[in-house]
């Protein structure tokens, strides 16, 4: 494992995004209230728990199953069809049958 650290902090508001990335290794992200003082404040302990968890796996697993995009094809789609049902006549009115 490299001695290189990466930290990135996003503030919005009063919310930090704090992303901590060294090279080889998979990057860990936590999410903190307060403004930039109160989250800096908080930076040592994550790289500190980053640095453990790249110690102990820099990667996350491997997927080994296989992805929807992967899979064969399913075979031809056959379009669905919707009817709409045909509309009857109005009944004529006594009124109309008089004319």
């Amino acid at each position: 494992m490299s001695d290189e650290i990466k930290v990135i902090i996003v503030l919005k508001g009063d919310r930090g995004s704090v992303g901590v990335q060294s090279p080889n290794c998979d990057p860990v992200f936590a999410t903190m209230q307060g403004g930039l003082d109160a989250i800096l404040q908080r930076v040592p302990g994550l790289v500190a728990e980053a640095r453990q968890r790249w110690a102990e796996t820099p990667r996350y697993p491997k997927c080994e199953s296989p992805l929807p995009s992967q899979t064969a094809p399913r075979g031809p789609q056959t379009p669905t069809v919707r009817t709409t049902p045909q509309r009857q006549p109005a009944a004529a009115s006594p009124q109309q049958k008089l004319l």
